[in-house]
This record gives structure tokens, sequence and C-alpha cells, in this order.
């Protein structure tokens, strides 16, 4: 009687091992899913055919190939993103208590000055001669993979940049005067008049950073179809998985040693349960290894049938097959020797 309940005993801690594990894999995997998928550590390999089409972390400092370039200024400059900032001096006014004053001022954009209260002595341009403007750079690797244009854009920070004007453009020489790492048309620059341009220039800096995206053929591409962000991850220095997508439930630890442990268990509990049933130790082995591989098969293509179709009709064949070994085992122990 012990015999058959250890063996039961046994085949039910197998079923549990097994309905735990399979339940973390796939909360995991759901998870997963709303990011693009299960991540892969990419970051000593580089891209590779094991990872393509995978979501890939790779860590370091990223690497400027093809330089961003202002081509209006002939601007080159080494940098993930290039940002031209133009600033013209012009008429603010200000509300002091209900009474209005009015200041010159650099100012990134046309202020329109027919709403002032005191138009006719504080009339600004209509428009600046050309505007701000951001550069991507051609081509930015990191880890051995290139970046797409959707992920240089995201790159963090935003830093004064001090440009080479040994390569400015002729006209853009003639018109403006050099004053400390920026250009003027001023003719004195510590006294602007109004009208007068000054252009400067910003850069996203070259840091350490953490990528999570698709591997498309070796360049990192925005996953597809994912809901609530951009289909990648991006932050400043060494961050793991965990930090980047805080949403994750924790990866599930050894699942094939789960798996293997638990059709062990089931197998040893089935031997033990067909040996109570029957003295007979002939064909038991085998049948117990049935039992065993299409208890653990079984149960795992009950639960994964809904979540991946092809899995699961595999793992319930092999338990269907199982299950067809297990009873010519069992025809064979009930013949006569």
């Amino acid at each position: 009687m012990w015999k058959l309940l250890g063996g039961s005993l046994l085949l039910l801690l197998a079923m549990a091992m097994l309905a735990s594990n399979e339940s973390s894999v796939m909360t995991y995997r759901t998870a997963a899913a709303r990011h693009g998928g299960v991540v892969v550590d990419a970051t000593r390999s580089g891209p590779t055919a094991a990872n393509d089409s995978d979501m890939v972390r790779v860590a370091g400092t990223p690497r400027v190939v093809k330089p961003a370039v202002d081509k209006q200024f002939g601007i080159r400059a080494d940098v993930p993103i290039l940002w031209r900032v133009t600033e013209m001096f012009q008429w603010r006014e200000i509300d002091y208590g209900g009474s209005a004053s009015y200041e010159l001022q650099w100012v990134d954009h046309p202020v329109n000055s027919n709403i002032f209260r005191e138009r006719a002595r504080h009339e600004n341009p209509s428009a600046l001669p050309f505007g701000g403007a951001r550069y991507l750079a051609g081509e930015v690797r990191l880890g051995g993979f290139t970046l797409s244009p959707a992920i240089v854009a995201a790159m963090p920070g935003r830093t004064d940049y001090a440009p080479d004007f040994g390569t400015l453009r002729p006209n853009m020489a003639a018109s403006f005067r050099v004053v400390n790492d920026t250009l003027m048309t001023s003719e004195d620059p510590n006294s602007p008049q109004l009208g007068d341009l000054r252009v400067s220039w910003r850069s996203a800096p070259l840091q350490e950073v953490t990528v999570i995206a698709r591997n498309r053929d070796g360049v990192l591409v925005p996953a597809e179809g994912v809901e609530d962000n951009p289909g990648f991850e991006l932050q400043v220095g060494q961050r793991e998985v965990m930090d980047l997508q805080p949403d994750m439930p924790p990866q599930p630890w050894l699942p094939w040693l789960w798996r293997v442990l638990s059709l062990v268990v089931a197998t040893v509990g089935a031997y033990v349960l067909l040996h109570g049933m029957s003295p007979s130790r002939r064909g038991a082995p085998l049948a117990a290894l049935g039992v065993g591989v299409a208890l653990t098969s079984g149960l795992g293509g009950v639960m994964w049938v809904t979540e991946r179709t092809d899995l699961g009709g595999v793992l319930l064949g092999i338990a269907v097959l199982a299950l067809g070994v297990t009873a010519w085992q069992m025809y064979e122990r009930s013949s006569p020797a």
C-alpha cells in the first residue's frame, strides 16, 4: 500500500514542479513580448546568426563612423546628434504688474511684435532667415552593431559643441564672424543690434550607454508592434535588463533543469506505483519511463497549446506516443513468460 501512496505522491510532485516551472516561463515570455521578446546579451558576441532577429542587449560607448553634417554651414561633427541653434536679437515684452516693459534679447524663434502694446517703437523682423536644425550621424556603431536612425535620434544628453570653423562655407564666412565658438552677424559682439543673428551648436555626447533593440542583420532597430514604448530601450551607463525593463518578472532559473527533474521524479513515481500494483519487475522501467514522459509531455502540451500551438501540439503528440509505449509494456508484463 505504501508503494501506491508513495508513487502517487511522487507523480503529484512531478506535476506540481513542472506546472510551476512552465507557468513561470510563460509569464516571463508574455511579459517579454510586451517589449519585443526575450532579451539576449550580445555585448561580447556582437551580431551573430544565432541572435539575428532576437532582442539583444548591448552596452558600451558608441563609435561614430560617418559624422553628423550641417551642410548649410559646412560643419561636421563626430557625434551621434548635432543641433544647430539659430537666435535673433529681438524685442521681448515683459509684463510687470500690468505695465509693459521692453528688452532686447537673443531668442531662437520669431517674436511677433504685432501683439505688443507699444508696437511702433518695438517692431521685430518678421522671420529668421534660417532656423535651428537637427542632424544625425551617418553611421553609429555599438559593440559591432550599427544603430538605426531611430535609436541614434534617442541618444541622451545635450552639450555645447565647439565646431571647426575651418570648414565653414565661404558665403557663411563672409556673413558671420567667429565669437567664442559661435557665429554672429554683429559688428560689435558686445553690443548686438536688433535683427542680429547668433548661431551655435549642441551635440549628444559620446558616452557609455546600454541599448536593447531588435537585431536585423547586424543593425539594431526598434521592435515592431510593441505597445506603449518605442520598441527599444536606451539608458546611460552599464545597465541590466531589469533596469531598462523594470516591469519584467525575474527570469526563470534553469527551466530545462526543472523539466528534467520533473521527468525523473515522474518516472520514479510511476515505477514505484507500477511495482506496487504488480510484483513482477519485467518491463517496469521502460513502462515507468513511458508514464513519466506521457505525464510531463501531456501536462506541458496542455499548458503551452494556447500560447504556442506548434509546441503544444508536438508535446501532446509525444505524450500520445509515450502512452502507446506504456500500454505495450503493460501488455507485455501481463503476458505469460
